[in-house]
């Protein structure tokens, strides 16, 4: 009898540990997801948001891979991105997509959990040397439209039917498409406060519509249309001034670009911490005189911010353009082509 009532006891004891160590697991699950949750919320912006949550999940949910998807139709995520110097090309963690196709036909029917197939989910996982076993796609949206996925993947096949993940994914998610809805709003505030610093240089509507006309002009006369594209670095200050000491170094280089050009030359703020100028009939020795004198008058230029001494230094971007009169294309297409090749082709000199 006495050894029954020990039995039973052990068996008792045994249960209550076991709930005990569930309960002590759980509680701290939830602390760290509180942690996750304050934490996120304290990150603005989109690389900071890009980089925490690649580096928190992947520690939170145990998980060998994880990678995030947003839609970039019009490529200002691109721009936001390159306004921070993040290179979004280079991070294994990253995929910017150009429409929304690839998740309709993925997650038409929600999210997808299951085994890894190279030719629907590569796009997900791509450059990956190791493949997946079990992946978990899971749709960011915001007001009924995605705005892109959450891609994670394991060693495990039971990984993502846990109670851990059921209980914690869609909190995660519907948290991770507010940080990145907020962040799209604070790049969009950002960029209106820095308009308006710039309010006397031309924007990049202009520029683009003037060398639309250029380059008709162009045509007619047989002209050459350069265009430069200005991208400036300069020594980032302490976090909370980063926005006011941008638009104060902006400011500040843009007055200094202005005078290096010659009268006839456009010169407009194009995007991020980049501007650019069009020089007509410009040789290339003449554009090469040009960024030479733009690059040492920066070099001497000196700024001060709060007490502080900042660098500045420019990469220049170049492209030439002369239009024969048999040339198919549209001038708003050629225009964007120039730009485009300018941004990408640097001066060697």
């Amino acid at each position: 009898m006495e050894e029954d009532i020990t039995t039973d006891l052990t068996i008792l004891q045994s249960c209550l540990d076991t709930m005990i160590n569930k309960v002590e697991g759980e509680t701290l699950m939830l602390k760290q997801f509180r942690s996750f949750q304050l934490r996120l919320l304290d990150v603005t912006t989109l690389p900071e948001i890009i980089d925490f949550v690649l580096d928190e999940l992947k520690i939170f949910f145990s998980l060998d891979d994880i990678c995030l998807s947003l839609i970039d139709q019009d490529k200002k995520l691109e721009a936001y991105l390159n306004s921070y110097d993040f290179n979004h090309q280079q991070h294994s963690g990253l995929v910017l997509l150009e429409d929304d196709l690839v998740l309709l036909n993925e997650l038409g029917s929600g999210a997808h959990i299951g085994g890894y197939d190279n030719n629907k989910h590569e796009v997900f996982f791509p450059l990956r040397e190791k493949i997946p076993t079990t992946i978990a796609i899971m749709p960011l949206n915001r007001n009924g439209n995605y705005i892109g996925s959450l891609n994670l993947a394991s060693k495990r096949d039971d990984c993502f039917f846990n109670s851990v993940v059921n209980d914690y994914m869609d909190q995660v998610i519907a948290l991770i498409s507010i940080a990145l809805e907020n962040s799209f709003h604070f790049e969009v505030v950002k960029q209106i406060k820095l308009t308006e610093s710039l309010a006397d240089v031309n924007n990049r509507h202009f520029l683009e519509q003037r060398l639309t006309e250029e380059l008709d002009r162009s045509r007619r006369s047989i002209n050459c249309v350069s265009c430069l594209v200005l991208d400036i670095v300069f020594s980032k200050g302490r976090k909370a001034n980063a926005q006011k000491l941008e638009q104060h170094v902006l400011k500040s280089v843009a007055e200094l670009l202005k005078q290096q050009l010659r009268i006839s030359d456009v010169f407009s703020y194009y995007e991020g911490k980049k501007f650019a100028a069009l020089l007509m009939n410009a040789s290339d020795e003449i554009v090469l005189a040009i960024a030479q004198r733009i690059k040492s008058a920066l070099a001497a230029h000196k700024v001060n911010f709060a007490g502080q001494s900042v660098s500045i230094s420019v990469t220049i971007g170049h492209a030439s353009c002369q239009i024969s009169a048999e040339a198919t294309q549209s001038h708003q297409e050629l225009a964007e082509q120039l730009i485009a090749e300018a941004d990408t082709n640097l001066l060697s000199h």
